[in-house]
């Protein structure tokens, strides 16, 4: 069999032309990243009341999303007092229905990273135990993969991001899911240098 070099040579460029272009995504990923790190700590050391803390959560919590290329997602803070995950802020479909929605802080693939304290990838929620239909179901939403992670401060959990289904139907990876769980735990490092925060009220 003879070997086409020409061939040969499109197949190898087109290899390194889509090898360029991943490394050239990763590192704007990361670029990205030193530059939310440090815009959190200069917003962290300008706060001095509850009042300001809102704009900083969503602060990062969209830079988060922006930064894992997600379209949906949502932030959730602890109800100490209830044991509840509050949705406080919520980007994509959802938005208009989840703010100020409760679920119990036990529940799905946010209550496993409450409970445990950890990062979480799932690739496909239909296949984990862990994922609870109950948002879908309500509120005719198809969540189809996520990448989790808590907001660890002072060694307390307050709360955890959840960046949901990637464009494309791609699942998210373990890239994604580093850079999550690095943000998330400077972000809450950065929240629990606040003196307090209060518990966080449901949307009127």
């Amino acid at each position: 069999m003879v070997t086409n070099p020409v061939a040969i040579m499109r197949r190898e460029n087109a290899r390194l032309q889509a090898e360029n272009e991943r490394l050239e995504e990763e590192l704007r990923n990361l670029r990205d990243f030193v530059q939310i790190l440090n815009d959190l700590t200069q917003a962290s050391k300008t706060i001095t009341s509850d009042a300001e803390l809102l704009p900083l959560l969503e602060h990062i919590f969209t830079k988060a999303l922006n930064l894992l290329n997600a379209p949906d997602g949502s932030l959730m803070l602890l109800d100490d007092e209830s044991s509840e995950l509050v949705f406080v802020l919520v980007k994509g479909a959802l938005a208009a229905n989840l703010k100020g929605y409760r679920i119990p802080a036990n529940e799905g693939i946010a209550g496993w990273v409450i409970e445990n304290a950890e990062p979480t990838l799932v690739r496909d929620v239909r296949r984990d135990p862990r994922f609870s239909h109950t948002v879908d179901e309500q509120f005719t939403f198809h969540t189809q993969s996520i990448v989790a992670a808590p907001l660890v401060g002072d060694r307390k959990v307050l709360g955890v991001i959840e960046a949901l289904n990637k464009p494309g139907d791609q699942p998210f990876n373990d890239t994604d899911l580093a850079l999550l769980g690095l943000l998330c735990r400077f972000a809450g490092e950065a929240l629990a240098d606040i003196e307090r925060i209060s518990p966080p009220q449901a949307a009127p």
